[in-house]
């Protein structure tokens, strides 16, 4: 028991260390994008080359814990983020920070993966909402890092250098329990090789990747692009865009702590839709943009609705496909997630250079109302 405790407290800080570069970039791009002389829009294909690391990480995942410990796998990983972070400062060739997203992504993948399919064996579904919630808080520091920088008279290559850093340390800590890590490793090693063709052959398995696919797509890109949308958008100073995104990511993580109580006692799918129904409101509000107060509100309650989506439906996995499906699909789903993550923020991007950076929110409006759907589909059969 005592051995678990400090494995489920080193996978809180995993995800801390995952969810650090997601924060940062968001605020962090205006002023790259400026350095490199590059559009706003390409922020796209920095996501797209982000993604491409992580799906190569993390589908391959399975073979290189074949010859690797989950420790020393996530040491490895830590490294390769922090020194891909420092290169993100050293670089001023825009094909080269190109290749640093792609190695940032191979690690975050690693990292992500190797997680969350140890955590689906090893923890309940509270600890996994949990889980998460450390990502928010990693999502969450990460901005209020570099804002802080920022108004203390700093350029945004102090929050880089300060988080890479922290990235090398949690490394030399993973590096430090790897053998913790190596025991665990050599538990629990049943696993359920299911036809891909078979479990690709259900409508069902279609619809919830196009939800994974949906969701982490309207997650990370509201986090990726709240910020441009304040300040170049509706006048917002640097220093509140800054506290706006972390507003975001503080609710979304504020709230996968509470709801990890609150579905103890109330029925996962329940709480599923009515956050989607939250997202879908939230997310109209921000479109309307009716007054800088009410548009406030309603990114705290995006962030509140999306707390509880994406580790819920990972929770529910057994429960829609069986347990002798699960992990196959899984690998599925978070391979849609990482993918939906990158292309919808990226034609965001490619639509607000023809029809400005408004039209952002209007979409983030539609995939929610997406969102609800394929839910509701998946909930009540009809595929």
């Amino acid at each position: 028991m005592r051995k678990e405790k400090i494995l489920i407290l080193i996978s809180f800080l995993a995800f801390i260390s995952l969810g650090l570069p997601d924060g940062l970039l968001g605020v962090a791009w205006p002023f790259i994008s400026d350095r490199l002389q590059v559009p706003l829009d390409r922020l796209g294909i920095l996501l797209i080359s982000f993604v491409a690391g992580y799906l190569s990480s993390s589908l391959s995942n399975s073979k290189i814990m074949e010859k690797v410990s989950l420790g020393l796998l996530l040491t490895m990983s830590c490294f390769l983020t922090g020194t891909s972070l420092f290169a993100f400062v050293l670089i001023e060739e825009w094909f080269l920070l190109i290749i640093a997203a792609y190695f940032l992504g191979t690690g975050g993948g690693a990292i992500d993966t190797s997680i969350n399919v140890f955590a689906s064996a090893k923890f309940s579904a509270s600890v996994v909402n949990w889980l998460h919630a450390f990502y928010g808080i990693g999502a969450t520091s990460g901005p209020l890092i570099l804002t802080a920088f920022i108004i203390q008279g700093h350029t945004w290559k102090a929050g880089y250098w300060s988080v890479g850093s922290i990235q090398i340390l949690l490394g030399i800590l993973f590096f430090a329990t790897s053998k913790l890590w190596e025991q665990q490793d050599k538990e629990d090693n049943t696993s359920s090789h299911t036809s891909y063709i078979k479990i690709l052959s259900q409508p069902k398995v279609w619809v919830s990747i196009m939800l994974f696919f949906l969701y982490t797509g309207t997650e990370i890109g509201i986090g990726q692009w709240l910020y441009s949308i304040l300040i170049k958008s509706r006048g917002v100073s640097e220093a509140s865009g800054g506290f706006w995104v972390s507003a975001y990511w503080g609710s979304l993580t504020l709230g996968r702590i509470v709801f990890g109580f609150v579905l103890i006692k109330v029925a996962t799918p329940k709480v599923i839709f009515l956050a989607a129904s939250g997202l879908i409101l939230g997310t109209l509000v921000l479109f309307l943009n009716i007054n800088m107060q009410l548009s406030f509100m309603a990114v705290v309650l995006v962030g509140l609705s999306c707390a509880p989506i994406f580790p819920s439906m990972i929770s529910s996995v057994n429960n829609w496909f069986g347990t002798h499906q699960a992990g196959t699909i899984i690998g599925f789903q978070v391979s849609a997630a990482m993918m939906g993550g990158a292309l919808l923020p990226a034609f965001s991007g490619f639509l607000s250079r023809q029809y400005g950076l408004e039209i952002i929110t209007l979409v983030f409006f539609i995939q929610a109302i997406l969102l609800l759907i394929g839910y509701i589909m998946l909930k009540v059969k009809v595929v």
